[in-house]
């Protein structure tokens, strides 16, 4: 019996020839802990508390440790700022040379910055990371979400469950308007909150091949959501170039073999797929857009881990060259990393986003926590957030709509929520 990418790439990290689902194995990470500083949270002084309580000097491989400081960024206050002081003293200190702020989303970073790279095991806290599962790496938690593996940088090992994997199958071709947001919406409104708790989403079929790189990060960021542990796609050629274009460091090709095993396998045709939407009050609310069609909104905003790409930022330029935001709404944008913001400067997109009347920030997480861009009592915004839960972004009685770039843009032309496919 074959094997998924996934235990070939735990099989990899473990030192073994192969691994089961649900057996326990000690892995040595690629690139882990991967931390964030974020409001009252200060990883370099956590560091030196564990390795005080483990009765340690130094860590083992600081070279695979990480830390993002990409909320409250820039500095909203002077304790952001002081701690971001902090921050850096502290990663000097302890000889952490990845340190990354001002640089944009940490889990785009990761990619965009050749630090995350196919057929690799990296361990980070935060689920969202699965957003490089797109290029063929495997993010793991390690059953510890939230918190600092505290063996790695002591021994650079960590103890992981091997996980079932859900197969994803995707065939045909998505239609006009129709992105690969579209496709996430359409699984988590099939599958619900625990439809692949502690598995691998991996996804394929003919219809995921043909999609770009900037889709596949986009249908792996949200899976935890659906209880998964991660997202996966098998690399290819495309895979390839778009690494080789941001890192010369090696990296090994990985695929799941055609007779691997898995434990369900879902299939969907994507020409069947409309654009869509997670309606309030959370993101398992998945309908048409059409049925909510002429909703009048206020806000709308591309950006966060699950937007603010190349591909988001075209689509939306396409939608809005030669025509303008609508006066009633306020559209912004946050490309993902610093990367980002200059190439699309460099393709005359934020050009075109700019002249239609859109507000240009910084790259930040900041627009999708709601620390910045946020809603009175009563708005609607329609975005590309990870979350749409009462509260989200200001108001607990303002509503968010999810939806891809594509909707957005149109929703922000009219004024309403708007079907793309009507402008394109």
């Amino acid at each position: 019996m074959g094997e998924t990418i996934s235990e070939k790439i735990i099989a990899k990290a473990a030192g073994k020839k192969s691994v089961a689902p649900s057996e326990f194995v000690g892995v040595r990470p690629d690139l882990g802990p991967i931390m964030y500083a974020f409001a009252a949270n200060d990883p370099p002084r956590r560091i030196k508390h564990t390795l005080k309580n483990l009765g340690i000097e130094r860590i083992l491989h600081p070279e695979k440790v990480m830390i993002f400081f990409d909320h409250n960024q820039p500095a909203k206050t002077v304790e952001c700022a002081e701690l971001y002081k902090s921050v850096r003293e502290g990663v000097q200190d302890l000889g952490i040379k990845h340190f990354y702020a001002m640089k944009g989303i940490g889990h785009i970073v990761l990619a965009e910055y050749g630090l995350a790279r196919p057929g690799m095991l990296i361990v980070h806290g935060d689920p969202h990371a699965a957003t490089v599962g797109g290029i063929g790496a495997f993010v793991t938690n390690g059953g510890r979400y939230g918190s600092t593996p505290d063996e790695i940088l002591a021994t650079g090992e960590i103890t992981i469950r091997v996980p079932e994997t859900l197969e994803c199958k995707v065939t045909g071709n998505l239609g006009k308007g129709v992105m690969s947001r579209d496709i996430w919406q359409h699984l988590i409104g099939e599958i619900g909150p625990d439809g692949a708790i502690g598995r691998v989403i991996e996804y394929d079929g003919p219809a995921i091949q043909k999609l770009s790189i900037d889709s596949r990060m986009t249908i792996c960021n949200p899976v935890v959501f659906a209880g998964a542990e991660t997202g996966i796609v098998n690399p290819d050629k495309e895979t390839v170039d778009w690494v080789k274009e941001r890192t010369t460091e090696p990296f090994e090709l990985l695929s799941s073999d055609p007779d691997a095993e898995y434990a369900d396998t879902l299939e969907y045709d994507a020409s069947k797929i409309e654009p869509l939407v997670a309606a309030p009050p959370d993101v398992y609310v998945t309908k048409t857009v059409v049925e909510v069609e002429g909703l009048e909104i206020d806000q709308a905003v591309l950006g966060t881990c699950a937007g603010g790409r190349m591909e988001d930022l075209r689509i939306a330029a396409k939608i809005l060259k030669g025509r303008k935001i609508n006066p009633s709404v306020r559209m912004l944008v946050v490309p993902a990393t610093q990367d980002i913001y200059i190439n699309s400067i460099r393709e005359g997109l934020i050009e075109t986003l700019a002249w239609a009347g859109a507000v240009i920030c910084a790259p930040t997480c900041d627009i999708c926590w709601g620390r910045m861009g946020q809603l009175a009592t009563g708005e609607i915004s329609i975005s590309q957030q990870t979350l749409n839960i009462p509260g989200r972004s200001g108001s607990d009685k303002a509503k968010i709509y999810l939806a891809s770039a594509a909707t957005i843009a149109a929703s922000a032309v009219e004024g309403k929520i708007t079907d793309p496919r009507n402008l394109l």
